[in-house]
């Protein structure tokens, strides 16, 4: 299965365990956004980071499925549920706290409690 994984610019070092949990596990990761360097201030990076924002765009778009990793300042990853949400393409998120956003409540998202229980759904 093909998996894109979200979170928080900055704090990525749960993203890395999450996809080499998922690679482990025989799953592809469709766009690994955390080997890219850190683009702010994002307007004085512009070429990089329209760049990066095509590739983390189609990542989404070519994944089976994609993963979030919520953080109280994350942006990025409620684009990509956007994103995800718009392709028919189902989420699950990683979280044991109140929903941030409504669309944690669309119809094609599943809270979970923990990557594992991801990984037993599509083992």
């Amino acid at each position: 299965m093909k998996f894109f994984v979200s979170g928080k610019v900055g704090v990525e070092g749960s993203v890395r365990e999450a996809i080499k949990a998922l690679k482990d596990a025989g799953h592809e990761i469709t766009f690994d956004w955390t080997t890219i360097d850190h683009l702010r201030p994002y307007d004085k990076n512009a070429e990089a980071s329209r760049e990066a924002a095509i590739r983390e765009s189609r990542g989404v778009e070519d994944a089976d499925m994609l993963i979030i990793l919520p953080h109280d300042r994350g942006v990025g990853m409620y684009v990509e549920l956007g994103i995800a949400i718009g392709s028919r393409i189902p989420i699950r998120v990683v979280t044991g706290v109140e929903s941030r956003t409504m669309f944690f409540h669309h119809p094609l998202v599943k809270k979970v409690d923990s990557l594992e229980e991801i990984l037993k759904e599509f083992s």
